[in-house]
């Protein structure tokens, strides 16, 4: 079954522009090879990344929207984990597509809407607040502990010894 896929890679960061394209025209190759067709390709540019990867800290990502058989994604995945100038990239489904709506029916919070942002303060002050209420917290917090010590000082209630058989 032919589904959408979204894959995202990182190129070495040592590639000028013609390495970088041929490399984007070599991965668009193997997935035709595979019997995919390849969409949109997006270059995100040159980026840091989050961690070292290979003693590389930079990669030129690349997005790539495409269409392949559902028995052709590990041929694609064991391609990429062995190309020259790929060194992380990662594969996922496309989304699926969502059911109508039924005529009046009401979309439920989460089915795709965009989530309203919070208010910001209307210009009030909260430190102080903030201060009151950390005050009051310890102070709560030190009460509960001296609860608690007090306890623990307490001599240890005696077990009642039942018929022992």
């Amino acid at each position: 079954m032919v589904r959408d896929y979204e894959l995202m890679y990182i190129v070495r960061p040592e590639l000028d522009d013609d390495a970088l394209r041929t490399a984007t025209e070599s991965v668009d190759t193997l997935i035709r090879g595979l019997g995919g067709t390849v969409g949109k390709t997006t270059m995100w540019g040159k980026r840091r990344l989050a961690y070292e990867v290979d003693r590389l800290r930079d990669g030129h990502y690349v997005i790539t929207l495409l269409q392949l058989d559902g028995t052709k994604v590990a041929d694609l995945e064991r391609a990429l984990q062995i190309h020259d100038t790929v060194f992380r990239h990662l594969l996922v489904r496309g989304d699926e597509t969502m059911p109508a709506a039924e005529d009046g029916a009401v979309p439920e919070p989460g089915d795709g809407d965009p989530v309203p942002e919070a208010a910001p303060p209307s210009g009030e002050d909260d430190t102080a607040d903030d201060a009151a209420d950390d005050t009051a917290d310890d102070t709560a917090d030190d009460a509960a502990d001296d609860a608690a010590d007090e306890k623990d000082d307490a001599p240890p209630a005696e077990i009642a010894e039942g018929d022992e058989e």
